[in-house]
């Protein structure tokens, strides 16, 4: 097994998530700053837009127009050129903190949720993504899903593989070309209560890196649960809460490091977050 350390690329962040690499920038959502921000190879940061609802996961049509998921008001945003944002569907009746997504060529968005009142210290429950139409029709899929958190294609468009975080397990599903989720399945189980998954990416060979917070690292799983690679994030203690593959040749894992707590998040997210970047062998799907 392959194991190495991420390297701080930029920090003085608050608590970021949705990371996405995109149009040779990569695209991060700063959650309490209400800020979504894109960065090129050189550190150089950009503020690609201004949301004061607890902004989190981003997705990009094929025309190139940034979408984005804010967690307060559970909707689904266009970003316009001036950085302002437009609601494109309200999933307030389907989700509860709606929050990563992904979105594929067709512009169809499946967004995860916690799914109940974590911070609140609610009982947890299963869920269900919510799938948003290029129309914007928005419909459920998926079910039984403990807090559906990560979630991403592989290059194909056939499998859709999500994180559910407190399940300790990464869910794959069939996807067929109108888009419908069919053969919920368990692409990986693990079993200490500390392998909480969160955000993933998935590369060439359909291997899924995906963070697990509270060990503080990035793990590489195949389907069957069996773990090739790991990256530590660059200090001990701190979580690894999301990854992205990236870069000139789509080999740098991006990874976000958090130095925070479940309880200091509940607190507004309180803490401090930074952009970590190690080299991987596999490219990117």
């Amino acid at each position: 097994m392959a194991i190495s350390t991420a390297e701080v690329v930029r920090d003085g962040f608050q608590y970021l998530e949705g990371i996405r690499w995109h149009d040779d920038e990569l695209w991060f959502s700063d959650i309490p700053r209400g800020t979504v921000y894109r960065m090129g190879t050189d550190g150089e940061l950009a503020v690609a837009a201004t949301v004061h609802k607890h902004p989190s996961g981003l997705g990009f049509t094929s025309d190139g127009t940034a979408l984005v998921v804010t967690q307060d008001d559970c909707c689904l945003r266009r970003i316009t050129p001036s950085g302002d944002t437009e609601v494109v569907a309200d999933m307030s009746e389907l989700a509860f903190a709606a929050n990563d997504m992904w979105v594929d060529p067709q512009g169809r968005a499946y967004v995860g949720q916690i799914g109940y009142d974590l911070f609140g210290g609610g009982e947890a429950k299963g869920s269900h993504l919510v799938v948003v139409d290029p129309d914007g029709t928005v419909r459920t899929a998926g079910k039984d899903l403990l807090c559906p958190n990560g979630v991403q294609l592989t290059s194909d468009g056939k499998t859709l593989v999500v994180a559910e975080s407190f399940a300790q397990r990464l869910t794959a599903f069939d996807v067929d070309e109108r888009g419908e989720l069919s053969n919920q399945r368990v692409f990986a189980q693990f079993e200490s209560s500390e392998e909480v998954v969160d955000g993933l990416c998935v590369d060439a060979e359909g291997a899924v890196w995906v963070a697990c917070p509270f060990l503080g690292e990035v793990r590489r799983v195949i389907d069957g649960g069996e773990v090739t690679d790991r990256v530590r994030v660059a200090t001990d203690g701190q979580l690894a809460i999301a990854c992205a593959l990236g870069g000139a040749d789509r080999r740098t894992l991006y990874v976000i490091a958090a130095d925070t707590t479940l309880e200091r998040m509940s607190n507004d997210y309180e803490g401090t977050a930074r952009v970590e970047a190690a080299a991987v062998r596999v490219p990117a799907a």
